[in-house]
Order: C-alpha cells, then structure tokens, then sequence
C-alpha cells in the first residue's frame, strides 16, 4: 500500500508547480490585452481627430469616400442672345427716350435769357416713336428739373404754366411730326453745367449752358429732320464788345426767315386791314396728327381799336382738312392760340378769344380737302419783331417775322 501511494506521488505534478506556471500565463494574456486596447483606443483617437481636420475621409460617408480626382464639369448650353431692342438707345447725350422707348426728346438750345441772368431757357424736340400708346401719356415739359451736378442743388420752372409750352401729348403727335417744347428753369448766375431731368425721359447730364441770346442753326420743326444735332453750343470765348452785339441784335437779323412784303422806311405803313402774306408754304404744320393742316397767312401788328397802342399781332391763318375719317371732337381752338419770344421766352395770350378771333373750328364741318380761313389777334408789346406761334392741336410755328 505503501509502495503504490509513492508512485503515484511520483507521477503525479507538484500542486506548487502548477500554481506558478498558470499565473505567468494569466499575467502575460492580461498584458497583451491591454497593449491590444490601447492600440486600438489611440487609433481610433487619431482616426478621429484625421477625420475631423479633413485629412482622413469618414469610411461609413459614401459622399467623402469616392475618388479624389476633380471631374470636369459638363460644357454649358450655350444661350441665344437677347432679341435686340425695337428702339435704338440713342448715342447722343443730348437725345434721351422718354415714356418707355415710345418717345425720344431732343435737347435743342440751353441758354440764359439776357437781362435776365438766373433764367435759363431750355428747348427741346419731341417724336413719337411708336403706334402703341395709351391717350394719357404726355412728356411735361412744365414739368422739367435741373441739378447741379457737383452740389446736387435743384433748379425748379420759373413758371410751369406761363413759362413753359406745357404738356405734349403723344396722342396729339403724328409718328413723323416733331413737337418742340421750352421751359425756363430758376438757374443761379454763375452755375454753367447742369443736368437737366424731363419727367418719364432719361437725364441729360452735365449740360452746358450758353451766354448767347440767340441760337444759331435751329431749325423750325417744319422743316428740320428729327435727328438733327441738336444745338447745344459752348459757352462763347467772345469780347465783351461782342457779346453787347450779340444781345443787341434783333431775331430777324440772326434767323433766316421766309421773306415778306414789308414796307420800304420811305413808304407810309399800309393800313391795319391789309394783308401781308407769307411764301406759299412757308409756315404749314399737321394737326391732329394727319387728319388737317394749319397754313399761317400772315402776322401783322396792328392798333388796338380801344387803347390805339400797337401791341396787337393779328395773325391769320387756313386750315385745311386732309383725311375723311374725323371725329366730332376733332376742334382746333383758334382763340387759345398762344406765341412766345423766342428770345425771352415770354408768353403773350389772345387778346378776347371770344371777340378777336374766329374761335373753334371744327374739321367734322368742314369737307375732305376743302379749308377755312381764320384769324385771332395777340397782345404782343411793341419792339418783338419774332414769335413762336402755337396753336392747339398743331405743330409750333417758330421764327414767324411780324409784319409792321
């Protein structure tokens, strides 16, 4: 018995041997899976910080995880071009369109009125450039601003209603007949440029303004072509002799006019119911548009009846249907026929619409290419040699030379 509890304690493995061996294995086992977390605990912290400085592309994002490689973009459909514009923008700084490209104006003079050194008087040139066109759309002319472009001071009309030619209607206006227009702007002696802004029109910058009385070129709207330069001339270099000689000068002297039979100074002046007539032609317009034609006759100064000054200008005129269509309310209203001083721009009205003048004419009574004949006396003062003749519904008489 003895015997065989000695072999098996030979043959059998010390318990202390056992115990050593399998802590070593334990504590090496628990080492490598420390070092193991660690590794992946700093890889992932690296993979992280990459991911969030940009450098390493986030593995579960398919949109930052495809190729690196730029790609070309696709060629753009090339796009037709804009249709060009109906109306030309015009070129000239002095030609502006005005109401939506349905009209354009025309600048033609700016100049101070003499003796007058804070008045500027602005002309200017309107044509219609469309069919399409509602009946209350009117470049105002009354209506004009000027500013000075270096102060931004504003310029107000001296007069709206007095001063100026009033509101142009574009319903009133043939495609192929100009309206030309004034007004003179409250200017402060001594500003020589400035802008000048019609309502519903493009501005006309840097505008210079003229010393001279008179305006050389400027063509009556009858006979002138609507894109004619207009005459915006420098400021002159000339003496001041020159200059007083200028403004001495009277329109009829400047101003080619249509010649009339005026009396010789050795030939008593005819009496007050003479005539004096006009060239055949010399002073035609259009009204209402291209339904009649207004022919002055003559314009003769004659005495007034009732005081016998000599401040009354009977103008005398024809006027003359052209188409068969013409509405009832087709009138030209002869004794609100108004002129101007080309010169100061001063306005001179009818003397009695009701009694020195034929007054309304309408073309519904007269027929297709017949014509009447009618006259209306202004109070004009003695001295203005020259008029500016406006009436209503017809196109300016400009430059119209008084018969003595």
């Amino acid at each position: 018995m003895k015997t065989g509890n000695r072999e098996s304690d030979k043959r059998a493995t010390p318990p202390g041997t056992k115990r050593r061996g399998g802590g070593v294995n334990s504590f090496l086992a628990g080492v490598a899976t420390v070092l193991a977390l660690l590794a992946l605990g700093v890889g992932g912290f690296l993979l992280y910080r990459g991911m969030q400085s940009g450098q390493v592309r986030n593995p579960l994002n398919p949109q930052t995880n495809r190729n690196s490689t730029p790609v070309a973009p696709s060629t753009q459909t090339p796009v037709s071009p804009s249709p060009e514009p109906s109306v030309a923008i015009p070129q000239n700084p002095y030609v502006q369109l005005a109401l939506g490209n349905k009209a354009r104006v025309e600048l033609l003079s700016v100049t101070r009125i003499p003796g007058k050194p804070d008045e500027v008087n602005v002309q200017m040139r309107v044509n219609r450039l469309t069919d399409a066109f509602a009946g209350s759309e009117i470049v105002n002319v009354g209506a004009t601003t000027a500013r000075n472009p270096i102060t931004n001071e504003t310029y107000q009309a001296v007069d709206s209603v007095k001063r100026s030619s009033g509101p142009i209607f574009l319903f009133n206006m043939g495609k192929e007949q100009p309206v030309d227009g004034y007004v003179v702007l409250k200017v402060p002696e001594g500003v020589n440029t400035i802008d000048i802004l019609v309502k519903d029109t493009g501005a006309f910058r840097n505008v210079l303004i003229s010393n001279a009385s008179l305006i050389p070129g400027v063509e009556s709207s009858s006979t002138a072509s609507p894109s004619s330069t207009p005459q915006i001339i420098p400021t002159p270099s000339a003496t001041p002799t020159d200059r007083t000689n200028n403004s001495s000068v009277s329109p009829s002297t400047k101003t080619p006019a249509p010649q009339a039979a005026t009396p010789s100074p050795s030939t008593a002046a005819p009496a007050p119911t003479t005539i004096v007539e006009f060239q055949p032609g010399a002073f035609q317009q259009l009204a209402f548009g291209t339904k009649a034609q207004v022919e002055l006759l003559s314009a003769k100064r004659i005495q007034d009846p009732q005081t016998g000054n000599s401040d009354v200008v009977n103008v005398q005129m024809r006027i003359r249907r052209l188409g068969d269509k013409v509405a009832a309310t087709n009138i030209i209203g002869v004794g609100e026929t108004t002129a101007r001083n080309p010169v100061t721009s001063e306005t001179y009205k009818a003397v009695n619409p009701r009694d020195r003048s034929t007054g309304s004419i309408s073309l519904y009574d007269i027929r297709p290419n017949a014509s009447v004949d009618a006259y209306v006396w202004l109070r004009v003062p003695p001295g203005v040699h020259t008029l500016d003749i406006f009436i209503p519904e017809t196109g300016a008489f400009q430059q119209v030379p008084i018969s003595n």
